[in-house]
């Protein structure tokens, strides 16, 4: 035994790796079915556990949480309850979703394995009710937690994908080996390595060299979040200390003196009290009144106009300045533009289309990601069971007005060179199969939706199929 691990040691340090690693590493045929990562591999997984949704009633009471106490809280619960305390989050949040995932398709190669695709995509619908819900899983991971964790679950003969499994990333862990990092989790107490097995993949955003895990877009949100609710917190104090007028009641010293009991006159202490008594009978009073009541008093008593509140307005100025400040830093660090805020009132509209391109260039950048991945998650649904192909999965987008006009521009011209192109063909100017080859690649981009592709979302969340001839 210790010279086999011996061998295996030295096999290590001069390819790198273990070779029977390699052998059993990307053999989807040879997986066990079944799931094999964790949800949440520090809990009691039991039947009778029963989770509250995230929005509970301890969410809305961190909005009346002091800046001291929202600093103890762990990072990773931070970043999911962030977006429910915070308007300018919870704004970004929402775009991110909406704009990230408006419409997609996947395309199969070749065409006669897309019913496998197609029966994949219907299983997923009948479980989870619409796939968008999966994806939407898998954005909100890559802006909270900086990465894509899933794993695509196959049957217990694994011969059939069932499901995918979009999982917190906070719940991955890495196990350094020599220069790599290993994907893996601690399972009731063991270490559970998921780094041979394909179809669990973490796929990391914004990490940085040598690091395994990834970083997410509200990372640099929470501290700007957290001071921006004690700014509130204190406005509200010095509103409701400063900023309202308050009843004012006049109490007639000698009248009051003249309706004091006998045995109370001359006694310092009782008198004190009296009058202590007297006109917390009046508060009492005043503050119980409804609004269509009035109030019945003495002669001895006067009620005044209402008095204070007078707030210089250079307070106001310099709260709404401050706010302003930390409504552009949460912009900022959530990822999000002026012009998505709503915070966009000097910015011309050259501005705002700028805004708007780099905001689609971010999110398309993601997209990418995001579909390679799922085109290779995919392609092992169709080597499960047993079919070799390959499946591009894409996202589409509502193009920007100004994208629109630019594509139409764009189109006038390659026609334009077509016709060119023809006319120099008939004067034997150029090969025949050169403009045929224009005229196949410009009917490619034009019709991008050819034969087995599938496209879902968009207009009413309809699918679409057009068969060629």
């Amino acid at each position: 035994m210790n010279l086999q691990r011996t061998f295996r040691d030295i096999n290590k340090r001069l390819f790198g790796r273990d070779p029977r690693a390699v052998a059993r590493s990307r053999n989807t045929r040879a997986l066990a079915g079944g799931r094999v990562s964790m949800q949440d591999p520090h809990r009691q997984q039991t039947m009778y556990h029963v989770a509250p949704p995230e929005r509970s009633r301890s969410v809305w009471q961190l909005k009346n949480w002091t800046e001291e106490e929202l600093m103890r809280l762990p990072v990773d619960q931070f970043m999911k309850v962030v977006t429910s305390i915070s308007p300018e989050v919870n704004k970004a949040y929402t775009d991110f979703l909406r704009n990230a995932n408006e419409s997609w398709g996947y395309q199969v190669t070749p065409k006669g394995a897309t019913p496998i695709i197609d029966d994949f995509f219907s299983r997923l619908e009948a479980k989870h009710h619409d796939p968008d819900v999966l994806i939407d899983r898998v954005f909100a991971g890559i802006y909270k937690g900086g990465a894509i964790f899933w794993e695509l679950e196959l049957n217990e003969t694994a011969d059939m994908a069932m499901d995918i499994a979009v999982m917190d990333p906070y719940v991955a862990r890495f196990n350094r080996m020599g220069n790599d990092w290993h994907l893996g989790q601690w399972q009731n107490g063991k270490w559970v390595s998921l780094h041979d097995d394909p179809t669990v993949m973490y796929v990391p955003f914004n990490a940085g060299p040598n690091e395994p895990f990834g970083r997410s877009m509200l990372e640099s949100a929470p501290l700007d979040v957290i001071r921006m609710l004690g700014v509130m917190h204190d406005f509200r104090r010095v509103l409701e200390s400063q900023g309202w007028a308050r009843s004012d009641f006049t109490v007639d010293t000698e009248k009051l003196r003249d309706f004091m009991p006998p045995d109370v006159i001359g006694d310092v202490e009782k008198e004190d009290a009296f009058i202590q008594d007297f006109l917390s009978g009046i508060n009492q009073m005043y503050s119980n009144l409804a609004p269509n009541e009035g109030y019945s008093h003495l002669d001895l008593v006067t009620v005044n106009m209402p008095k204070g509140g007078q707030m210089q307005t250079s307070f106001f100025g310099l709260v709404d300045g401050l706010m302003r400040l930390y409504d552009r830093r949460v912009g900022r660090a959530t990822g999000s533009t002026p012009i998505k805020q709503h915070s966009n009132e000097a910015v011309a509209e050259t501005h705002a289309v700028e805004q708007r391109k780099d905001y689609r260039i971010n999110i398309s950048s993601i997209q990418s990601t995001v579909a390679g991945v799922f085109s290779t998650l995919l392609g092992y649904v169709l080597r499960a069971e047993g079919r070799q192909g390959k499946v591009t999965f894409y996202f589409e987008n509502t193009p920007d007005p100004q994208d629109v006009k630019a594509i139409a521009e764009a189109e006038g011209v390659k026609i334009e060179n077509l016709t060119k192109l023809k006319q120099l063909q008939d004067m034997d100017g150029i090969e025949a199969d050169v403009y045929e080859d224009a005229v196949e690649k410009f009917k490619a981009e034009k019709n991008k939706h050819s034969a087995g592709m599938r496209v879902f979302g968009g207009m009413g969340k309809l699918q679409h199929r057009q068969l060629s001839d």
